[in-house]
């Protein structure tokens, strides 16, 4: 493709900034076709004179808390770049890292609840993890009056498949955009629907980022899952490099977890823990394999939920997995959740099952219910007193214990602003 070629997306995205009164938003999720449409964005935005950038611009990316570490840092360290230089150059576009809540997380579902590792037919995983985080966001702004419509820009592409094409084929456009097939209010815009794989490389590799950097890092990590070198994309006459699939690294969905296999051999020695603990949950996913019960939740013959002594034997591995490669992989608030959903199981616990395995793997006490109210309540009264939320001082201290695991501060303040402003925001809509 020619530069007068991506220079149109950006002339029809000038144009729909400049005539439509509607919010934007931005698919985020650090892979090669979101990050060209977020590099799109930012130069439409640039392009646009001072006193004319007036649309509100928010980038939306979703932590399931369980993706393979390399992308989740490259993520944090992309969009602490996109904050920062948007804030320097007075774009008005914000960044969000968006998490499921506690209640709905990979391990409450499946250690807690006792949810089978996903498979095709079960695919409980997507849904909580990644699309009700960001519906959430979107619902919450309309539901509060603060956009009646708004846009959505995702790096969706016809040649990623030939069922993709079909889908995108299908919908009916209006003004280049389709409405949202969940969320009526929301439009969608695919600006790179028409590319293939070669002329999205070359635009990511033939430019910096307008946020600063380069996308050699972004190369690198896909050359790597891809099992192999990828050749330097200057044109699209040389082959394709970066069709890997990147996700969760504990998809069971999946029968091979290439992206996961290829960042191992290639290096990423981390991933060898990681990989072996997925296996782990392929052998808990098959009935015949006795890790799940022979009823149903609703007391029908058939494969069940997982027993609770399966589940405590993934609790244990996930600790030991936590402590071998020195990732955070569950917080207090999970545990205390499974727990709860232990003691109301088919086989109940006494109510101290997460405790005793934690003492054993570790040789320290869980911290106990009543523990937990007494911090929840000193909680309450130094946000009584600093005149902000409860929720947010602990989303201040999560982000804060997030880097401190990372030995980094780079962003920190930025993302403690924003968490702020949240709550500003969220104290003049009440």
């Amino acid at each position: 493709m020619s530069g007068s070629q991506y220079q149109k997306i950006k002339d029809r995205l000038c144009e729909l900034y400049m005539d439509d009164p509607r919010p934007w938003l931005v698919g985020f999720s650090g892979g090669k076709d979101s990050t060209m449409v977020a590099a799109l964005i930012f130069e439409t935005v640039i392009s646009i004179p001072q006193e004319k950038r007036v649309k509100p611009v928010h980038i939306l990316c979703t932590d399931t808390r369980v993706e393979i570490p390399a992308i989740s840092e490259n993520v944090a360290t992309v969009l602490g770049q996109m904050q920062r230089f948007s804030q320097r150059a007075g774009l008005k576009i914000e960044t969000h890292l968006l998490k499921p809540p506690p209640e709905q997380s990979f391990w409450v579902n499946l250690i807690g609840r006792g949810y089978p590792p996903p498979n095709r037919l079960f695919r409980w995983c997507t849904q909580r993890l990644k699309i009700d985080p960001m519906n959430q966001f979107i619902q919450n702004r309309m539901t509060k009056g603060e956009w009646s419509e708004a846009i959505i820009h995702l790096g969706a592409r016809r040649a990623e498949s030939a069922s993709r094409a079909q889908t995108m084929a299908e919908r009916e456009k209006i003004n280049g955009l389709t409405r949202h097939p969940n969320i009526p209010r929301l439009w969608v815009s695919n600006p790179i629907e028409f590319l293939s794989t070669e002329e999205v490389w070359a635009y990511l590799l033939q430019r910096p980022n307008p946020w600063g950097g380069d996308n050699r890092a972004l190369f690198k990590i896909y050359a790597q899952a891809g099992g192999g070198e990828c050749p330097v994309q200057i044109d699209t006459s040389t082959p394709a490099c970066g069709n890997s699939r990147f996700g969760c690294w504990t998809c069971t969905v999946v029968e091979r977890d290439k992206a996961s296999e290829g960042l191992f051999e290639n290096g990423d020695e981390r991933m060898e823990q990681f990989i072996k603990f997925r296996e782990k949950l392929l052998f808990y996913q098959d009935p015949a394999n006795g890790k799940r019960d022979f009823r149903r939740k609703n007391g029908s013959d058939g494969p069940g939920p997982l027993t609770m002594e399966a589940r405590r034997e993934l609790l244990a591995g996930l600790l030991t997995l936590q402590e071998e490669t020195g990732q955070r992989l569950i917080s207090e608030d999970e545990l205390i959740l499974i727990q709860q959903h232990w003691k109301s199981a088919r086989c109940p616990d006494d109510g101290r099952g997460v405790a005793r395995i934690i003492a054993r793997q570790k040789g320290v006490i869980m911290t106990d219910i009543k523990e937990t109210n007494r911090l929840r309540s000193l909680e309450e009264e130094v946000a009584a007193e600093k005149s902000i939320r409860v929720d947010t001082l602990r989303r201040l201290v999560e982000e804060v214990e997030q880097y401190s695991e990372k030995h980094r501060a780079d962003g920190l303040p930025d993302e403690l602003l924003n968490i702020l402003k949240d709550d500003l925001e969220a104290e003049k809509n009440k």
